[in-house]
């Protein structure tokens, strides 16, 4: 009788050390995207209900796409029984082992994280048996060094190309971009009522550029022509496997409406040149001529161009009475207005000089540009 019981009791030992075994929880792991080192992976909180026993850590990071970044293994330490707290001076590293990719490269010069999705894993294991006790995962949210703002064209600016050189920044290289993971710039134009935000994310785009790898992008020739006095929204965008994981605040750009080429009638002439010069948008010269007195004669009208050479013209007083051959009409005192038909004087394109002389010999000058 007395061998039954001590059986019986040895059994009960033995199951409730395996049971107490058994009770090993991780509760959390204290992780911080500024902060990824051997050491700081190994900083999980560990909930013991059963007795005191020896254990091992692994711990492994990966990045969204399940790539292996850094894989941690402990040194045996003594699991107490109630809870172990994330700091724990018993944990020591057996071995340390980072990826071979870029993202493993970065995080073991920077000790911190890229921006993105990450996932960190944690496996006790029994040091007497080897087998596993716990495995605990956890995802972890980068946001840390993840600056990503726009620079050219500032908000609200005017612009006068319609194809501007749009440029941005981030704080990340490209290199540690994984896969699917990529940049890109979308440029669409503001309907009425619309703020730039809304924009960019109802309307389609007038330019969508993918996978950026420099911060600055000429506006395409092939994209749809950015038309004058509209405004654009544009924003840069990081995605991972087709979702937005960030993005510049949405900026709003102006092109300049051109003012209409409306021709300058009547100018007046002047008794000296200076730089100024009028422009012949349709292949005449409208000028004023004034004089302080009647007069029946005529003057002369002579064109220099730049070559130097020399010849008259027919002018005529007005649209409507074409004046006699290589003369100005009869004049009348005060403003007389004339025109002068440069295509059909055959004057190429060009720069030139009209100079006018009165009868009281003073020379008048106009100087005027034909455009192709």
């Amino acid at each position: 009788m007395i061998m039954k019981k001590r059986s019986f009791l040895l059994l009960f030992l033995i199951l409730f050390a395996f049971h107490g075994k058994s009770q090993v929880s991780v509760v959390s792991i204290q992780l911080q995207p500024y902060n990824i080192t051997p050491d700081a992976l190994l900083s999980a909180a560990i909930m013991n209900g059963g007795i005191e026993h020896n254990v091992s850590m692994v711990s492994k990071l990966y990045n969204f796409n399940g790539e292996l970044l850094l894989s941690v293994k402990s040194s045996e330490f003594l699991l107490k029984t109630g809870l172990n707290p994330s700091v724990d001076l018993n944990r020591k590293i057996a071995a340390a082992e980072y990826g071979s990719d870029n993202q493993s490269s970065y995080i073991r010069t920077t000790h911190g994280l890229p921006s993105g999705a990450f996932r960190v894993c944690i496996d006790i294991i029994d040091a007497q048996t080897g087998e596993p006790q716990d495995q605990f995962c956890d995802e972890l949210e980068s946001e840390f060094n993840q600056f990503l703002y726009l620079v050219f064209p500032a908000d609200k600016d005017t612009i006068d190309s319609k194809t501007p050189l749009l440029l941005w920044s981030h704080s990340e290289p490209f290199s540690v971009l994984t896969q699917g993971e990529y940049y890109r710039m979308v440029v669409s134009e503001i309907k009425e009522r619309q703020g730039a935000e809304e924009a960019v994310g109802i309307n389609s785009p007038s330019m969508q550029k993918n996978y950026l790898t420099v911060h600055s992008l000429q506006y395409p020739f092939d994209a749809k022509e950015l038309e004058e006095g509209k405004h654009y929204a544009w924003q840069v965008q990081k995605l991972a496997n087709g979702v937005i994981t960030n993005k510049t605040e949405a900026w709003e750009f102006i092109v300049r409406k051109k003012p209409e080429e409306v021709e300058l009638k009547y100018v007046a002439l002047k008794q000296t040149i200076d730089a100024n010069f009028y422009t012949a948008y349709n292949g005449k010269i409208y000028f004023k001529f004034s004089e302080e007195y009647n007069s029946q004669g005529g003057v002369a009208a002579i064109i220099t161009a730049d070559d130097g050479k020399q010849f008259q013209v027919a002018i005529s007083k007005d649209e409507k009475k074409p004046a006699g051959e290589n003369t100005l009409n009869a004049k009348v005192m005060g403003d007389n207005r004339f025109i002068l038909d440069l295509d059909k004087e055959k004057i190429k394109p060009g720069f030139y000089t009209m100079q006018i002389r009165n009868e009281k010999k003073e020379i008048y000058y106009l100087k005027f540009y034909l455009p192709k």
